[in-house]
């Protein structure tokens, strides 16, 4: 019984994982928007963490400090992290 749901677990990681990767190679290609950034957009390669804040409003202000582009993605708790593109 274990070894099934080990086998389980194991599929089921593969599957999300597959549909990470096509997730993200979607993201990478759409143009950068702080208003519908989600955390599958900032899995890609290139986005680089900056630091989480209170609001949406003061993580775009910071965000538009960065000559690049930007996406703030909003955590359930109610903060935004600030993600950049290198």
């Amino acid at each position: 019984m274990q070894k099934r749901v080990r086998l389980a677990g194991v599929a089921l990681a593969a599957t999300l994982l597959a549909g990470g990767a096509a997730t993200a190679a979607t993201a990478q290609a759409a143009p950068a928007s702080s208003e519908t950034a989600t955390a599958s957009d900032v899995a890609v390669p290139g986005w680089e963490y900056i630091d989480n804040y209170r609001s949406k409003r003061a993580c775009q202000a910071a965000g538009k400090d960065y000559a690049g582009r930007y996406k703030c993605v909003a955590w359930g708790d109610g903060t935004w992290d600030l993600y950049v593109w290198v």
